[in-house]
């Protein structure tokens, strides 16, 4: 079994995660960013000392943390809901607070990833990416994000911060800071139609919603859909991949994967166009966990 802890903007969940892919138990506790790095930090340590309480045969913990991970130094870079986490190197500080060095217990190895990343990687050991070794994964959530597995194993390019489709442009002529002052936020699929985007839509349609799940018109997910499916002819396109593996929230609204499919069907070249398989990941609400734990598997498997 292997520990996981999944950093997010909100909550730290953490648990110990089966080789099957079953949560065996898990538990949260709340981020609180505003209270600065060190504060996190010191949850991340409380986190995984109960992992080790709790389970004390568990010899390593993968974390899965928003932003992008350096392959090389593993720093933590740029996260986009951690506040003062720019550049962190994030196993030296859980070493410095005695994170996994605990009296009594084997010291600990930690496995690091983005969390994207990681849950492409959880559902290529365990869920829906087993037998296709060469898949992008996407996450369709409050944002769009993705991981590329090539020959089975997760390909993060040089710098760490490969399968960032959520930044595919799908509007060069959008204006710049219309939606984002982040210029190179302008014209970005996760824009258009990640969770606000859609909620956008919807509201254009005459829908005052503030969740996804309360969108009535279905038009707006067929479109979304639509628009989604753009975007990954493009990122198919430059990796040749043939096999799409859909997770995250957005992904389970009504007649999103039939719309992003049959776009894809008919705008990809067609050499992709017709081999392509679309999948729903195995994966859902658990996916940052048990990529996280998929994560710390790797580590220790080398």
């Amino acid at each position: 079994m292997n520990g996981a802890i999944d950093i997010g903007g909100t909550h730290i969940k953490f648990g110990v995660v089966a080789p099957s892919g079953e949560v065996v138990w898990d538990q949260s506790t709340p981020t609180l960013a505003a209270e600065g790095r060190e504060a996190v930090v010191a949850r991340i340590c409380g986190a995984i000392a109960q992992i080790r309480e709790r389970s004390p045969e568990v010899e390593s913990i993968g974390i899965g943390v928003p932003g992008v991970v350096d392959p090389i130094t593993k720093h933590v870079q740029a996260p986009p809901n951690l506040t003062g986490w720019d550049d962190v190197d994030l196993i030296s500080e859980i070493e410095r607070y005695g994170g996994t060095e605990i009296q009594g217990y084997a010291p600990l190895t930690i496995g690091l990833e983005n969390d994207a990343n990681a849950a492409a990687l959880g559902e290529a050991m365990m869920g829906a990416g087993v037998g296709h070794p060469d898949f992008l994964y996407v996450t369709l959530g409050t944002g769009i994000g993705g991981g590329v597995i090539l020959g089975g194993e997760l390909y993060r390019g040089p710098h760490g911060d490969a399968g960032e489709v959520g930044h595919i442009i799908l509007d060069a002529w959008a204006r710049e800071g219309a939606l984002d002052p982040r210029v190179f936020r302008t014209g970005v699929m996760e824009e258009y139609v990640g969770l606000q985007g859609i909620l956008r839509m919807a509201r254009e349609q005459g829908e005052e919603v503030e969740n996804v799940r309360r969108i009535q018109n279905d038009a707006v997910f067929k479109e979304a859909g639509r628009l989604i499916g753009i975007g990954l002819c493009s990122a198919l396109a430059v990796l040749g991949l043939r096999v799409v593996i859909l997770g995250g929230g957005v992904a389970q609204a009504p007649f999103i994967i039939d719309s992003i499919r049959t776009t894809i069907e008919r705008r990809a070249i067609p050499t992709i166009a017709r081999s392509l398989t679309v999948l729903p990941a195995r994966f859902g609400s658990q996916a940052g966990l048990i990529g996280a734990a998929a994560v710390g598997r790797a580590v220790v498997r080398g």
